[in-house]
């Protein structure tokens, strides 16, 4: 993965490029700019996967590189902040942009390295379901696919996707079963195939991108999902000929029972459920949560949760929550001037001489001494 390092101060870049090992951690420097207008235009001309950008620059400051870059649309690549004690609300903004994380200068080593096998490990699970969409691509858009949804398929029809944009509507509305919009793009469907004058064989093009795309997001409501499932699903369905000619109404019906399809796949995968877990703990992470309330509160086993949340990070959910409370703690010791005992508590922690026995455990230091070190390296 590329790197762009951008700050106005040489030293910084330069101690940065020596702070790490950033080939051993998968990542290569791919430039080191001065201000953010250089880095617009190096970006412009150049892919990189990561931005390491100070906030406070000369010509084009960090954040406003990140909100240029996110509205252009110039580069999907992750952003990292780096800010001084004074910028902490900066620092907030860029979180709320977007950011992956930010780093307080001067930058530890070891917090980088935390961040960027953050970043890799959300690009593996990227490339882990490209590989599986590609995979059901293969799989299900071949003529015998086709030929089993729709009927009899000429190869030498018209395979133009000429509705891809109500479809493509129409499929994020059955995902998240909004039956409102789900009727209302229909009719819109067929009111375009009435309004161009689209033939029947390119309708039946058509209505298979939009099967294609069902089965799509089934699978990724989990990924061990019975594939014949689908298949049956739709086979059985209220979907006949008289979607191809026109009847919007078996459509609708269609549309609708395969939304609540989704939906009942949704509840009984464990993956979707990581992720309202993650989002818990870094809402609620001050608070005495817990993995038995997770899995109550979410309708799945509490060993199977733990075994999910187990595989995925690599840590049990305890030690996962553990961390980050002692990362958050971190932060708010070189960010403010309360109390030990009153960050603790910020943290989740009502004993104190436990919060100091974890953060030693998590940073190899007390919180006092981990303060001092930070205010004398500014």
């Amino acid at each position: 993965m590329k790197v762009l390092i951008v700050d106005d101060e040489p030293f910084i870049t330069q101690g940065l490029r020596l702070l790490i090992d950033w080939e051993e951690e998968g990542f290569e420097i791919a430039g080191c700019l001065e201000n953010g207008k250089e880095a617009l235009q190096f970006l412009k001309e150049n892919e990189v996967d990561l931005i390491l950008t100070d906030i406070r620059m000369p010509e084009l400051s960090g954040l406003d590189l990140m909100e240029q870059v996110k509205e252009e649309h110039i580069s999907d690549a992750y952003f990292i902040i780096m800010s001084g004690y004074d910028d902490f609300g900066y620092a907030q903004k860029a979180l709320r942009m977007g950011c992956v994380d930010y780093l307080l200068k001067p930058v530890d080593g070891a917090e980088l390295i935390e961040i960027l096998k953050k970043i890799r490990s959300t690009e593996r699970e990227k490339e882990e379901d490209k590989i599986r969409r590609d995979k059901l691509e293969k799989a299900y858009l071949g003529r015998n696919m086709i030929s089993r949804l729709i009927g009899t398929y000429d190869m030498k029809s018209s395979r133009t996707i000429i509705c891809n944009a109500v479809l493509d509507r129409l499929v994020s509305a059955i995902e998240v079963n909004d039956t409102e919009e789900i009727e209302k793009l229909v009719h819109d469907f067929y009111k375009e195939v009435k309004e161009k004058d689209i033939p029947e064989e390119s309708v039946n093009f058509n209505i298979s991108y939009l099967l294609f795309q069902l089965i799509r997001i089934a699978s990724e409501q989990d990924d061990e999902v019975n594939h014949e499932e689908i298949m049956n699903f739709i086979s059985e369905s209220s979907f006949e000929e008289s979607l191809v000619k026109g009847k919007s109404d078996y459509m609708v019906r269609f549309c609708l029972e395969y939304a609540e399809y989704i939906s009942q796949l949704r509840k009984r995968s464990g993956h979707n459920v990581l992720k309202d877990v993650e989002r818990e703990i870094r809402e609620r992470y001050a608070e005495n949560i817990s993995l038995r309330e997770m899995s109550q509160k979410y309708y799945i086993n509490n060993a199977y949760l733990g075994q999910l949340f187990k595989k995925k990070y690599g840590v049990s959910f305890k030690d996962y929550l553990t961390d980050y409370r002692i990362r958050e703690a971190a932060k708010m010791l070189v960010s403010t001037d309360k109390k030990i005992i009153s960050i603790a508590e910020d943290v989740g922690y009502r004993d104190s001489d436990y919060f100091v026995q974890k953060f030693i455990e998590r940073m190899g230091c007390t919180p006092s001494k981990y303060r001092r070190d930070k205010e004398d390296q500014v």
